[in-house]
């Protein structure tokens, strides 16, 4: 055989086990991270732009090899309120198909409740935790998000923020500017910036950032509009209702200039309707406007003494949640505030909207959350 053919067969044999090495390493490789999500029914209540931002994270932990993590969502309370941020956080873990748990404290007390939940975090840390979201029910809290931190274990706060302590990253209501939205929303329907508004809100900034920060949102905007603000510092003792249903009363007979516009920054927003009612109020009256879902501001919203409501997205506050601590962990932190800078109010705080609810739009709403699978 000549050495001409002996050198074309060795050239062959080389080229095809190459090729059989190529099709081997194709055939063997690990299969990257595959995620599908439960799919949302358009509506025009749908966050668009935030659904977006979690495809895009999507897609990009899809390029990545599974990881085996043990995420969890440390609450509050896991009923009312609460309820949707725990079916969002539980639907992600589902999603990822990752080992999640929620958890949150079940003492009568607000003391013991804030204890409680030190001790839970201080039993993660000691059980391999790779990512931990925390809604803080105070700031005793941060040392043991700083503990997590220092571990290499990233934290996100839900609803309410540390923003002194180690952690990662806020997501959330951004108050001032939700706030903001429903002044807008009750200028809007005012109309002319003449007369006197009733906010029921928050007066007190050292005592409660969130809450005053979102009064002042709207106060700024009403005043901005022309209008002269009376604010009412919300009374949440146990006859904290009947006392400031009794002043806002009062105020909407004796106020000058007139009350045309009531705002409640939070959930009991039906203490506004209760004393427009007191005072013999109508809807043509009053434009009443609040926050929130509850029953009695819903019946309020069907009778057309309430005319809009703004509702927190705790669903996504819940669903973000899993999503962001795995991508922390797989994609890194710069990458991870990179897919989400379309909603970041600044470099650490991740701003879930809220939803603008007209009176003639409840049931549409109601469509919405059963989508969601909040209904009820």
């Amino acid at each position: 055989m000549s050495r001409k053919l002996v050198h074309c067969m060795h050239l062959v044999s080389l080229g095809l086990g190459l090729a059989g090495l190529a099709c081997s390493s194709t055939d063997d490789a690990a299969p990257k991270k595959t995620i599908t999500r439960v799919e949302i029914p358009d509506s025009d209540f749908k966050p668009v732009e935030l659904e977006s931002t979690v495809d895009t994270l999507v897609h990009e932990i899809g390029k990545t090899d599974p990881q085996p993590l043990q995420l969890g969502v440390v609450l509050k309370e896991l009923t009312g309120y609460w309820e949707p941020v725990k079916v969002g956080a539980n639907r992600a873990f589902g999603e990822l198909g990752v080992s999640g748990v929620v958890l949150a404290p079940s003492e009568e007390t607000e003391e013991a409740s804030r204890n409680r939940q030190v001790e839970i975090l201080q039993e993660r840390e000691g059980a391999g935790y790779d990512g931990l979201g925390l809604a803080p029910l105070a700031d005793i809290l941060s040392p043991e998000i700083d503990n997590f931190a220092d571990a290499g274990t990233p934290v996100v706060t839900i609803d309410s923020d540390l923003p002194g302590s180690k952690r990662t990253l806020y997501v959330g209501t951004i108050n001032y500017e939700a706030g903001h939205t429903a002044g807008q929303t009750l200028s809007n329907m005012l109309g002319t910036g003449a007369g006197g508004v009733i906010i029921l809100g928050h007066d007190d900034e050292p005592t409660w950032p969130d809450g005053y920060n979102r009064t002042q949102g709207a106060k700024d905007v009403l005043e901005a509009a022309g209008y002269t603000v009376t604010v009412r510092k919300t009374n949440w003792a146990t006859e904290g209702e009947a006392q400031d249903v009794d002043y806002m009363t009062d105020a909407l007979t004796t106020l000058d200039p007139p009350v045309v516009g009531m705002l409640s920054m939070f959930s009991p927003t039906f203490r506004c309707a209760r004393a427009a009612e007191a005072a013999g109020l109508t809807g043509d009256d009053v434009t009443i406007v609040g926050f929130d879902f509850e029953p009695e501001t819903l019946t309020y919203m069907q009778s057309g003494l309430i005319k809009a409501t703004h509702a927190q997205r705790q669903y996504y506050f819940g669903y973000m949640v899993p999503y962001v601590l795995y991508s922390l962990k797989v994609l890194g932190p710069a990458r991870t505030l990179d897919i989400l800078a379309p909603e970041m109010v600044d470099e650490s705080r991740f701003n879930a909207g809220i939803d603008v609810v007209r009176a003639d739009q409840v049931d549409e709403y109601n469509a919405f959350l059963d989508s969601l699978g909040i209904g009820g």
